[in-house]
C-alpha cells in the first residue's frame, strides 16, 4: 500500500473538520426518533455510534472532547481515500 499524497491528508483533514458542522446542522432534523437511520445518518453520526457503544467509563470521557470524534472521521476519509486509490490502482494492474 502506497503512502498517503499530500492532498489526499489535506483534503481528508479539511473534510474531518467540517463534518462535525454538517453533522450538527442536521442533528435538528434527527430529533424524531423514527426518522434516524439511513445512510446519511450513519455516515456523518458512525464515531458518536461507536463511541457509545463502548461502556460508560470509556465512551463517556472521549465523548466529551471532540477531538477523537475528528481524528475517527479523518481516519474514515483517509482509508476510504486508501481503498478507492488500491481499487483504481487494481483495475489498472487488469489486462
Amino acid at each position: 500500500m502506497h503512502a498517503p499524497s499530500r492532498t489526499s491528508v489535506l483534503v481528508c483533514g479539511l473534510l474531518a473538520a467540517l463534518t462535525p458542522f454538517l453533522a450538527g446542522a442536521m442533528a435538528w432534523s434527527y430529533l424524531d426518533e423514527a426518522q434516524r437511520g439511513g445512510p446519511v445518518f450513519y455516515a456523518l453520526y458512525w464515531p458518536v455510534l461507536a463511541l457509545g457503544a463502548l461502556p460508560a467509563r470509556v465512551g463517556g470521557p472521549l465523548l466529551e472532547n471532540a477531538l477523537p470524534m475528528v481524528l475517527m472521521y479523518f481516519g474514515g476519509y483517509l482509508l476510504v481515500d486508501q481503498l478507492l486509490r488500491a481499487l483504481r490502482a487494481a483495475l489498472r494492474r487488469k489486462p
